[in-house]
């Protein structure tokens, strides 16, 4: 179980996470919502080790230490190594990390090979998302962080990837989704987390928020979001 209590993140005077607090479980897959500067990327960055944080606690069963070694969190785009081909990039990493994940069913299905000898300073944003995700299993963490994994996708690759993530859940690992692309995957969330101007306004699993949310503007997550924030998915007000 991960664990977040009290969290509190600045940049000089701008507080961006304001003491936030949330529970995740082995076995199950969150969606993180909210506005552009919602404060979703910052969480994660806390979670995975690469950003410290003013106060608050990040514990993995009861324990603070080394939480960010079994984390692995996807940037939304990958540009480094920019005269390296796809295929060098992902042997370098399956040298360099401890126990590789095996990746070759992942590989085939986001049809890697139609792009593996290209230059990362080549790469489409969808190529450049498909290989994030790649570099992101091939870690084999136990907790997997994934930004806006769908966006920029292919609507085969999108399929794929949702289908291989349910797999993957399955196995006990925890993912943390954040997404605005929800559409047709909206079975592949046990839970939600609605993040505004750096605080959680609304969390709960996908059947409680249907049954405290009867009435939406939206059907769906879309619509728990609307009333929540008053905004639609995007960021936008209505």
């Amino acid at each position: 179980m991960l664990q977040i209590e009290n969290l509190v993140k600045k940049y000089d005077t701008n507080t961006v996470l304001d003491e936030v607090s949330a529970t995740f479980e082995e076995g199950k897959c969150y969606l993180l919502l909210g506005a552009n500067g919602a404060g979703k990327s910052t969480l994660a960055k806390c979670i995975a080790g690469d950003e410290g944080y003013e106060s608050g606690s990040i514990q993995w069963h009861n324990s603070s230490t080394n939480v960010s070694d079994i984390v692995a969190l996807q940037y939304q785009f990958f540009n480094s190594y920019p005269h390296l081909k796809v295929r060098e990039v992902i042997q370098l990493f399956q040298r360099l990390i401890v126990s590789p994940h095996d990746i070759n069913e992942l590989y085939t299905l986001l049809n890697v090979s139609s792009f593996e000898q290209t230059l990362i300073k080549n790469l489409s944003g969808g190529q450049q998302k498909t290989l994030s995700i790649i570099l992101a299993f091939l870690l084999n963490k136990k907790i997997i962080i994934l930004d806006e994994p769908f966006a920029t996708l292919d609507l085969q690759r999108k399929q794929v990837l949702a289908e291989f993530i349910k797999n993957q859940i399955h196995q006990d690992r925890l993912f943390i989704i954040i997404s605005h692309e929800i559409a047709g995957f909206e079975d592949l969330f046990d839970s939600i987390l609605i993040l505004q101007n750096g605080k959680i306004m609304e969390q709960g699993t996908m059947s409680d928020l249907k049954k405290k949310y009867k009435q939406t503007t939206f059907p769906g997550i879309e619509g728990i979001y609307f009333e929540v924030t008053g905004q639609v998915l995007g960021g936008y007000k209505k």
